[in-house]
């Protein structure tokens, strides 16, 4: 009574655990892939944004060479005044709050355009929304 082993069912049983073992390394490396690609896709942006502030730079420097940036800087902070001419200094009022008064209008401006638009029908929202430029 010998018992024989039967190698289909053993083979059958490595082949299903290579399966798996392959099935697992290309899960973990798919992750490895979109995990990278992501970090490349951030990347690309943030170079993209780097190079607009490198250019915006560029056009700043160019423009604090200029002339007119100097003989305004000059005018500002020294104080200084072409020949014939004559300067005036107006001071600032402390106990007026321009930013607060200036984000107060455009607050109230946003409220009665957004009550505009909560106004109008769907139909006439899709419309506008549609054919106006």
């Amino acid at each position: 009574m010998h018992k024989f082993i039967d190698f289909s069912k053993v083979a059958f049983w490595i082949g299903l655990v290579l399966l798996i073992y392959v099935f697992a390394i290309l899960t973990n490396e798919t992750g490895k892939n979109y995990s990278l690609r992501s970090k490349s896709d951030q990347l690309e942006n943030q170079i993209s944004q780097l190079q607009s502030q490198i250019e915006d730079l560029g056009y700043k420097v160019t423009y604090y060479k200029t002339d007119s940036y100097q003989e305004r800087l000059a005018r500002e902070k020294l104080g200084m005044q072409k020949p014939g001419e004559s300067v005036v200094i107006v001071k600032k009022d402390p106990t007026v709050n321009v930013s607060a008064t200036v984000s107060n209008t455009e607050q109230l401006n946003l409220r009665t355009n957004d009550q505009i638009e909560n106004s109008k029908s769907h139909w006439q929202q899709w419309r506008d929304f549609l054919f106006s430029s």
